[in-house]
């Protein structure tokens, strides 16, 4: 019975030592390949986001002229009647 027991805990401190490694490999291969991958996405989408703001100014300037016409073009129409 004790050279179960023992198999089993030796099985047990060869699994925690697996995982160890794995993160230890993970973290060495991966996790900076991920890190780097996910900040450059991220500079890429800064200039996207930027063009995007502008565009939203633009169609935000074009909506107020367009009232303003609207306003002016319903005010001459009362007063003509």
């Amino acid at each position: 019975m004790k050279n179960e027991k023992g198999v089993s805990v030796w099985a047990v401190i060869l699994l925690i030592a697996a995982l160890i490694g794995a993160v230890i490999l993970w973290s060495k291969y991966f996790a900076k390949p991920m890190t780097t991958m996910m900040m450059g996405g991220v500079e890429q989408a800064q200039s996207a986001i930027g063009n995007a703001r502008k565009a939203s100014d633009l169609v935000n300037r074009a909506n107020k002229i367009t009232e303003e016409e609207n306003k002016k073009l319903s005010e001459d129409a009362e007063k003509e009647k």
